[in-house]
């Protein structure tokens, strides 16, 4: 849990308000200070807790208090969205760091701008399933490969001693939309997935968990395409990661009606959504002072985001090595958290739900 180091650090350090983030982003000519922002969002339908959030800036008008008109688009997992902002049909990449990584390197100019939240997730075995994770040896798993909890649960099985999981395992890549049927069918032995469709297997008891991740070994992450960047520049940016801490604020304080809202998104019951929820650094319990939340990312996590870029490429799921690092920018969200240190965001006593 070294998250919880470089967190209280990060803490530490932001009431210095880093005085002049703003200069060399690269990010474009800053837009007109009351020039409305025109933002396409995707999120996913099956991504918990960061769904919550993302319902928040739906149902809400935090986006409307801070000059930004939004659209909304659903995605099953993170590799279809991310299809979908290299098309250009949605203008960011809302997932876990592999997706989001491969969808950056395909958009000039596009950056990665926050932490979104701590996702919960692990691999799954069939309820008869006997043994640890070097039993997996010559069963079939599940998995979408397109996603970060592929590599990383394959890392734990090779760290086991399934030294070499792509010829001693049968490896299917599915939909994580698919892993229920597959797993109660017992088409598979293991599926490695995440809340909150982990949490309604192991809660049905159609599959028992035989590893689980470690808090901030997946957090979702956030990035924009450079067509975006370059069109409303680094106060478009600001803007929006003001509307994100905000939306965080906000669905930490009022936790069950953003349940509410995404259990109808998810089709999934809020005592399910509770347990992703409650992994996050954020939403696990109200956050009384706004000024306190952190959606910046860390020196860690970007080498952590690297090494599975290149365990992707050592396998051949990618075509060409990625360069992680030069793929993220927190000065805009540095600056976004220094602006409301100082006080300088929407009144939060004027947010309201706009939408049931």
């Amino acid at each position: 849990m070294a998250w919880i180091t470089t967190y209280g650090t990060r803490r530490a350090l932001l009431g210095a308000a880093i005085i002049g983030v703003a200069a060399g982003l690269g990010l474009g000519q800053p837009a007109a200070a009351q020039e409305t922002i025109k933002v396409r969002i995707g999120y996913q339908s099956l991504y918990a807790a960061g769904g919550e959030i993302a319902e928040t800036l739906r149902h809400t008008n935090i986006l409307a208090l801070n000059g930004i008109e939004a659209e909304f688009k659903t995605f099953t997992f993170g590799g279809p969205l991310a299809e979908a902002a290299v098309a250009g049909d949605i203008d960011n990449v809302f997932a876990a760091d592999a997706p989001v990584l491969r969808a950056m390197a395909r958009m000039p100019g596009s950056k990665v701008l926050q932490f979104t939240h701590d996702a919960r997730f692990g691999i799954l075995v069939t309820p008869d399933f006997e043994g640890g994770l070097a039993d997996l040896k010559g069963k079939k798993l599940s998995a979408p490969f397109g996603t970060t909890t592929f590599p990383r649960a394959m890392k734990a099985v090779i760290a086991a001693g399934v030294d070499k999981p792509f010829q001693q395992m049968t490896l299917i890549n599915q939909d994580v939309a698919e892993q229920t049927n597959a797993i109660q069918g017992k088409l598979v032995d293991a599926v490695t997935t995440w809340d909150p469709t982990m949490e309604r297997l192991i809660q049905q008891k159609l599959a028992k968990p035989i590893w689980m991740a470690p808090r901030g070994e997946n957090m979702g992450m956030q990035g924009f395409s450079g067509k975006w960047l370059e069109k409303y520049g680094e106060d478009g940016a600001v803007r929006f990661l003001k509307a994100w801490i905000m939306a965080t604020w906000w669905t930490s304080n009022h936790i069950d009606q953003a349940h509410e809202w995404f259990g109808k998104t998810s089709r999934l019951p809020p005592d399910i959504l509770k347990i992703a929820s409650d992994f996050d650094r954020h939403l696990a319990k109200p956050v009384s002072d706004i000024k306190t939340i952190d959606l910046t990312l860390t020196d860690a996590d970007i080498a952590s985001t690297q090494g599975v870029m290149d365990f992707l490429l050592a396998n051949k799921l990618l075509n060409a090595k990625i360069d992680a690092k030069s793929f993220f920018d927190m000065g805009p969200a540095r600056k976004a958290q220094a602006e409301i240190v100082a006080g300088d965001f929407p009144d939060l006593s004027k947010i309201k739900v706009v939408t049931p």
